[in-house]
């Protein structure tokens, strides 16, 4: 976990970058926990005769990374997520690997609160998943 700072540590512009594989055991265990089997995500044989081609990772899976970075890494201990706009544009494949990027776009020392852009990349440097996230981050 990292270091607790201070809201005003930070400045607009600060990124973080994480990279991730997503390998089917964690797209299944996933699938189990919140009950989505649906078969585009699971099942090999009819995801390949998808209009996809093979199987998608589930789009709250994805933003499952942005949430633990805000609460852990970045801005990380003690942020509180407030809010996030989401746009899926494209698939990310299961057993594909993705890079997400949180970047401070806005601060509002008033109420310490930060927006943040959210982006996830696929493997071929594409955007996949592109948001902003509102953290309210107290002292």
């Amino acid at each position: 976990m990292a270091e607790r700072k201070n809201f005003n540590d930070f400045n607009i512009g600060d990124q973080f970058k994480e990279t991730r594989v997503i390998p089917y055991e964690e797209v299944e265990r996933f699938a189990d926990v919140v009950g989505d089997d649906n078969p585009i995500h699971l099942d090999k044989e009819f995801a390949e005769k998808s209009s996809f081609k093979g199987r998608i990772v589930h789009g709250a899976f994805l933003i499952g990374f942005v949430s633990k970075i805000l609460g852990v890494d970045f801005p990380g201990p003690g942020s509180i997520y407030l809010s996030q706009e989401i746009k899926f544009l494209r698939p990310v494949y299961v057993d594909s690997s993705v890079q997400i990027i949180l970047e401070i776009i806005d601060m509002d020392t008033d109420k310490q609160r930060f927006t943040i852009d959210t982006s996830i990349l696929n493997d071929k440097n594409k955007t996949c998943v592109k948001g902003k996230a509102l953290i309210w981050y107290p002292d």
